[in-house]
């Protein structure tokens, strides 16, 4: 499916950007990753690119935005998806909602 293909294209490309401190590139490539997510119906990669939207807000110092993507992506979790990757997904966000130093990747 070239959609997920895309979808990890977009990822790679929004950490690379962030590790690069180009964070509005990061975040552009992370809401075409979202677009793509959504239109294809696959909300756990949707919740994955939204956790990495809050850490690029919180790299950003934009707390406020940083935890409404973390809200959001863990209510993203409760969608139909693998109960293995939902947890894995919960505590990811969990850590990033509970502790400022994880909160920069």
């Amino acid at each position: 499916m070239p959609e997920l293909q895309a979808i990890a294209r977009y990822n790679t490309e929004a950490r690379r950007a962030s590790r690069e401190g180009r964070l509005d590139q990061a975040l552009l490539s992370l809401a075409m990753a979202l677009r793509l997510a959504r239109e294809i119906g696959r909300p756990l990669l949707e919740a994955y690119s939204k956790h990495h939207m809050g850490l690029v807000y919180a790299q950003a110092g934009r707390s406020d935005e940083a935890e409404l993507c973390f809200r959001m992506a863990l209510r993203m979790t409760d969608a139909d998806a693998p109960a293995s990757a939902r947890e894995a997904l919960r505590r990811k966000l969990r850590r990033s909602m509970g502790s400022p130093s994880a909160l920069v990747h």
